[in-house]
This record gives structure tokens, sequence and C-alpha cells, in this order.
């Protein structure tokens, strides 16, 4: 025998709903339940759902009957205007009616709303309205809902989801950590953190270093000319005396053939005028005087060749390294007077050049500490001391505007001209919050033009 099953009751559908607000997983899946599933309780046409938006102004957010809200229609436009009136509306009253309505309201209500329209607020334990939840049908409200309308559960119904849906949107965090601080405790930790961020430390700077020679010897060119050969490899060790650099020597070579055979030909005029002078010396005497001159002015210029010619070859002025880039890059290049082309380098003596990114400098003083640590060895520092500061700003290797600084290196262990890493230079004792925040104020600075 087939028995009918008894249709739930209104406080059983009450009930299944508060559990289900409550057991939501999600803010939209709470959301479509209050704006679909209420229908159990109370029969309505529409219901709407409208939440906050980022600037303060009331969006809605679900619609009964859709799965989502698709872009700002003048539906949509029209309920949200609607909303936001009813939310400045003194004294409060839920029920709303045309008449109610200021009169560019009141053109949609026939298209859009039907007679009954009802528009509760949802709120949570602290009694801020999170959400309005509008409810529509054929018959006017009456409100508060008297027995038999069934509509006297959405007084129930508004509590829930008004607690539900505030649970989501502000959602309560406990800051455990601070919860087990007294007063008393707290003003001490503040005190504390204050105590620490006076506590005084040394301002330091990173910036990237380069082992460099100290007073070293310039390789330059002694006149103009190209480079033939480069006989010492780069980095090499020389004597003094010993050529580094040799240079073209085609072109002289050229010039002294042509100077030598010159001079030949005018020592043989000069030898027939002066034989020429004993038959007629008036005459001869004036052409001999220009003869003599020419020879002396060949005789000079090849002496001054000579001389050029022992310049092609370049020597160590003293002993020690000499420093260049590469063989290959200055074979056949074009040299002008004083144009430099290496150091000659004592590979004991070394110096730390620093190079100082403008917007990272800090007040330096001779005497400084420096720690230099190379990219040979990252884990071990080198002692150094600041001999140098620059005040002025030029573009260094990188192309950065920076401060040239120099520093002498009292520990030579790994060190060797050429090695490059980061150096970090010391300066004043400055407070630790001035530390935490000298770049965030320069920043902001910069920015503001404060």
């Amino acid at each position: 025998m087939n028995v009918n099953p008894t249709p739930p009751n209104p406080l059983q559908i009450y009930f299944g709903l508060a559990a289900s607000a409550r057991k939501t997983a999600t803010q939209n899946e709470l959301q479509f339940l209050i704006c679909n599933d209420t229908r159990g309780v109370v029969p309505y046409r529409q219901a709407m759902l409208f939440l906050r938006g980022l600037r303060g102004r009331w969006r809605l957010a679900t619609h009964s009957g859709l799965s989502q809200v698709g872009e700002a229609s003048p539906y949509q436009v029209w309920l949200e205007a609607l909303i936001s009136w009813q939310h400045a509306r003194k004294p409060f009253e839920a029920t709303i009616q045309l008449s109610d309505l200021p009169k560019d309201l009141q053109d949609g209500w026939q298209e859009w709303l039907p007679t009954g329209v009802l528009a509760l607020p949802l709120s949570g334990p602290d009694e801020e309205i999170v959400a309005w939840w509008v409810i529509a049908r054929d018959e006017p409200w009456q409100w508060p809902a008297v027995p038999p309308d069934p509509a006297i559960w959405l007084n129930e119904l508004q509590a829930v989801y008004g607690h539900a849906l505030w649970a989501w949107v502000h959602p309560k965090r406990r800051w455990k950590f601070f919860s087990a601080f007294t007063k008393k405790t707290l003003w001490l930790s503040l005190a504390a953190v204050a105590a620490l961020s006076m506590l005084p430390v040394r301002l330091s700077v990173l910036a990237p270093a380069e082992i460099t020679p100290l007073n070293p010897h310039i390789v330059s060119a002694p006149m103009e000319g190209v480079v033939k050969h480069i006989p010492v490899l780069p980095g090499s060790p020389v004597k003094k005396g010993e050529v580094v650099v040799e240079l073209d020597d085609t072109l002289l070579v050229n010039r002294k053939q042509v100077l030598e055979e010159a001079s030949r030909t005018t020592g043989a005029d000069l030898l027939q005028a002066e034989q020429q002078a004993f038959d007629d010396q008036g005459n001869s005497r004036g052409s001999l005087s220009v003869l003599r001159g020419k020879v002396n002015e060949k005789k000079a210029e090849l002496e001054s060749i000579a001389r050029q010619m022992e310049r092609l070859q370049i020597r160590a002025p003293a002993e020690g390294v000499f420093i260049y880039s590469d063989q290959l890059d200055w074979a056949g290049k074009p040299l002008q007077t004083g144009e430099r082309i290496g150091l000659l380098a004592d590979p004991a003596q070394m110096n730390v050049t620093i190079w100082i990114p403008a917007s990272d400098a800090i007040n330096l003083e001779t005497g400084a500490d420096v720690k230099l640590y190379l990219h040979i060895a990252p884990l071990k520092s080198l002692s150094a001391t600041l001999t140098e500061t620059s005040f002025s700003a030029q573009p260094g290797p990188d192309g950065v505007v920076s401060y040239r600084i120099k520093a002498h290196l009292n520990d030579t262990d790994l060190a060797r001209i050429g090695l490059k890493g980061t150096a970090k230079i010391y300066g004043e004792r400055v407070p630790l919050i001035y530390l935490l925040l000298r770049r965030p104020l320069a920043s902001v600075r910069a920015w503001s033009g404060w």
C-alpha cells in the first residue's frame, strides 16, 4: 500500500533553510540560497540581494532565477537607484509603495516590479547593514506580518541570513598573539621597541669595487703612429727597459729613403757649385750659401727621423706588470700622441677603487673602515681603509652616475690587480630607526618633492 509522504510544514522548512545557511561553503552559494530557496516558506515572484561596492554604492549581487548577474542593464541600474533611496530613507519602512518614490523612480515601477515590494536590511552582531534583501510579490505586504501570512517567517530568516552573510563579508579575525598581551605588557613591549629603534648602529653602503694598482706608470704613445706588435702578454711581468710596444716603421723608413736620396742630390749640387766658384767667384757665392743650407736641412731631417725611429720601440720605464686589454685589440690600431696604451704597475702595490652610486651615497670620511668581498671568495672579506673621497659624481664603468673613492688594502691575501667584488663602506653611527627608514624617506622625498 502506497502512503503519500506528508509535505513539510513551514517550521521544518525554516529549520532547513537555517541549517543550509550555516553550511554554505561560499558566499555566492549563500546569496543564491537567500534569493531562491526561501520560496519554500514564503511565495514571491522576485528576490534580489544588494551588497555595497568598493566605492560605497549598493550593487545588485544576486537575482532570483539567475545564476549570475550580467552587465549593467537599465533594470539593474534602476534597482540600484531604488536601494540607494531606500537606504537613505528616513524614517525607515520595510514596505515600498509607488507613491513613496520620487518621480524619477516611479517610471520603472510598472515595467519591472509587481505591487508588493519588501526591502529588509541584513546585518550582523554589530548591527551594521551588510546587504539589502528585496522581495517582490503580486499582493501588497503587511509588515510586520501576522498569521496566517507566511511572511511571518521572514523576520527570523532576516536574522539568520544577516548573521551568515556578515560572517562572509566581515570575517572576524582573532589576533591571538596580541590577545595574550595585557595593557601593561603591551605598553612595555612598545617601550622596548622604541628603545630598540634608538639603538646606535653603523651606517653602511654596498658598492661595486675593483683592485687597482697603486701609483702605476702610464704607457702611452710618444708620437703618432700605428701599433705593429705588442710582444708582452697582458698581465705579464717585464723588466726595466724591455720593449712592451712596437710601432709600425713603414712610413718612417720610406721618408728616410727619400731624404737620403735628396741629401745625396743636394750634396752633389753643392760640390758642383764649389768647383764652379773658382771660375766665377761673384755669381757662385750666393748659390753656395743656399745649397749649404739645403744640405744642413736634409741632415737635420734625417737626424729627426733617426730619433723618431728610436721611439718606435716603447720600453718599460720600470719593473712591474704590464696591464692592457688584448694583443689583437691593439694590432694595427692608429695612435695619437699621448694616447694611453696600458699601465705598468707593481703587483705588490694595490688599492681598492670603489664606485658608490649617487642614490646610495652616505657621509664618508678619510680613515673609514672598508670590507672587500671578492667574487672569487665571497665568504671571505679583505680589510681596507678609506684614503680618498670624491666630491663630484661621474659615470662609472657600468654607466651609473657614481662617486669614485679609493681605499688602501690592508689584507692582500687572495688579492690581485684586476679582481672585482663588492665593498662595504662603514660611515657614522646612527639610530637603528634611521637606518631602516633612510631609503624609504629618500624615495618619498624624491616622489613628493617635500
